[in-house]
C-alpha cells in the first residue's frame, strides 16, 4: 500500500468517527420508534408541521357598471382568497370622444364597509388598464388584501378623483354584492359627478 493511499484511509477513518460521534449524540435525542408522528414530534421537542389548505370563496356575480365617456365594466365573479381578492372583470369602450381610456391612472381599489381600502395589483403589461375604442378586455383583477368573512358586500372604485366623463381616466364606482341571494339581483352605480 503506498502513503497516499494511506493518508486518504486515515482521513476517511477520522471522517467515519466524526459522523458516529454525531450519530451517538442524536441517539440520545432518539425517540421511541412505536410512536406515531406527532408523539415523535412532541417528544422531541418539535411542534409537527401540517399543510395548510388555502380557503378561496368564489361567489358568481354580474354586475355592470358605465361611465359617461363609454367605458363599461362588467364583473362576473369574485374569489375571496387568505391574501387577495380576485375579480374576474370584462371592460370594453365605445366612445365617439376619444380613441382610448386608462381605468387605472389614479387610485383603483376595493372599498369594504370599514373604510379600508384594498389596493390594486397593476396588470403587467398594462398598469393603467389602457382600453382602446370598440376593443374588450376579459381578465383578473388582483386586489391586494382579503375580505373578511362577514362582509356581504364590497365597492370597486376605479380612478379615484376622477370624474365619470374623464377622456382620460374615468370614475367608476360599483357596488358588488357577496352572498349568493343579492347576487341574483344586483346593483351598480352609474356616478355622474366626480368622486366623494
Amino acid at each position: 500500500m503506498t502513503v497516499a493511499a494511506l493518508r486518504l484511509i486515515a482521513v476517511c477513518g477520522a471522517s467515519a468517527l466524526a459522523l458516529a460521534a454525531c450519530s451517538n449524540n442524536d441517539d440520545k435525542q432518539a425517540v421511541d420508534p412505536s410512536m406515531s408522528p406527532e408523539q415523535q414530534a412532541a417528544a422531541a421537542g418539535h411542534s409537527p408541521v401540517t399543510a395548510q389548505v388555502r380557503q378561496i370563496r368564489n361567489v358568481p356575480v354580474d354586475v355592470q357598471g358605465v361611465t359617461d365617456v363609454g367605458a363599461t365594466v362588467r364583473v362576473k365573479n369574485v374569489d375571496l382568497a387568505e391574501d387577495a381578492t380576485i375579480l374576474d372583470v370584462s371592460i370594453s369602450f365605445a366612445s365617439d370622444m376619444t380613441n382610448n381610456v386608462q381605468m387605472a391612472t389614479n387610485a383603483t381599489y376595493i372599498e369594504l364597509p370599514n373604510g379600508q381600502k384594498l389596493r390594486l395589483k397593476p396588470p403587467e403589461g398594462n398598469p393603467n388598464m389602457n382600453i382602446v375604442k370598440g376593443d374588450t378586455m376579459n381578465g383578473r383583477l388582483v386586489f391586494m388584501g382579503a375580505v373578511p368573512s362577514r362582509v356581504n358586500q364590497i365597492s370597486v372604485v376605479f380612478n379615484e378623483g376622477s370624474t365619470s366623463d374623464s377622456i382620460i381616466g374615468p370614475f367608476l364606482r360599483m357596488t358588488i354584492p357577496l352572498t349568493a341571494q343579492a347576487a341574483q339581483n344586483p346593483t351598480a352605480q352609474n356616478p355622474t359627478g366626480a368622486a366623494g
